[in-house]
């Protein structure tokens, strides 16, 4: 997602041009959509001198408080779920379940240890070829 500071609209994805007023976000563009500097005079790889108009500049401090402000945002979320995860854990229910969940594993493991060595690589393969399928 980014935000134009021209118009005060955040466009979703990651695009080149603001919707609303057509600006591109801190960089010049050619008609080929080739990178440049904000303060280009032409395009550093055709030569062209039609640059799109990029949206206001944005002061270093502004910057700094947006860094600052995700990373305060990403602490307080990893404190809260630390948090909840650690009061879970001292309920004496989900204690239970969790030995009763660690037990069903080590017998599953203990079971995929006594199936033949044939079959562990096909089921293997056949894991990998769906996995490689589905990246496509």
């Amino acid at each position: 997602m980014k935000f134009c500071y021209q118009c005060g609209r955040a466009t979703a994805g990651d695009p080149l041009f603001c919707s609303k007023c057509g600006r591109s976000y801190d960089v010049k563009l050619c008609p080929r959509l080739h990178r440049n500097s904000r303060y280009a005079k032409a395009c550093s790889q055709c030569g062209s001198r039609e640059l799109s108009q990029p949206q206001a500049a944005v002061s270093v401090w502004w910057k700094v408080l947006e860094f600052l402000v995700r990373v305060g945002f990403g602490i307080l979320l990893v404190y809260l779920t630390l948090a909840g995860l650690a009061a879970l854990l001292r309920m004496r229910e989900v204690q239970a379940g969790l030995v009763v969940f660690g037990i069903l594993i080590g017998l599953l493991w203990w079971l995929w240890s006594l199936i033949p060595e044939w079959i562990r690589k096909l089921v293997s393969r056949s894991l990998r070829r769906k996995e490689h399928n589905h990246e496509r």
